[in-house]
């Protein structure tokens, strides 16, 4: 499993780029993502992110994740990464929508922002959270992703609390 994350934010410090490549290749691996695989986590403000949501769904405003699945679409990852890494699944991860919704929630940041990383790679391995019964079963799924990571992570560690 290769992966690669890229931190588009200015307004916080970066995670640690290793650490957080190392969670992302065991979080695809517990979403059930083939081996080999390259994925690319991409973390934008808020504001890029809605210009995302938009570009690709029509949906208006920030989202919280949104993944690609491009191993048989001959999809393109951003022009800053283009030379180095052709992902196989891309996943964009909005940090400003995981601390509001954290706050909300009552749960720490790095959490919900690794939920979110759990969220996308789970449509990527094919999960479906549209109809109420696969809403459930991908619910439980992230629950186990998220257990399984925290057994060889430290979330705040890595992102903060």
């Amino acid at each position: 499993m290769r992966t690669i994350c890229s931190w588009m934010r200015q307004q916080e410090k970066r995670p640690n780029k290793k650490a957080l490549e190392r969670l992302a290749a065991d979080a695809a691996l517990a979403a059930g993502l083939p081996d080999p695989l390259d994925v690319a986590v991409i973390f934008l403000p808020e504001d890029a992110m809605a210009e995302l949501n938009w570009e690709s769904l029509r949906h208006q405003g920030p989202t919280d994740v949104i993944s690609f699945d491009l191993r048989n679409a001959g999809g393109e990852m951003p022009e800053t990464e283009k030379e180095e890494f052709e992902a196989d699944v891309e996943v964009y991860v909005c940090p400003d929508v995981a601390r509001r919704e954290a706050r909300k929630r009552g749960l720490p940041y790095s959490r919900e922002v690794v939920l979110y990383l759990a969220h996308g790679l789970l449509h990527a391995a094919g999960e479906d959270d549209l109809v109420p019964e696969k809403k459930r079963k991908m619910r439980r799924r992230e629950k186990q992703v998220l257990a399984a990571l925290e057994n060889n992570h430290h979330f705040e560690r890595i992102f903060g609390s």
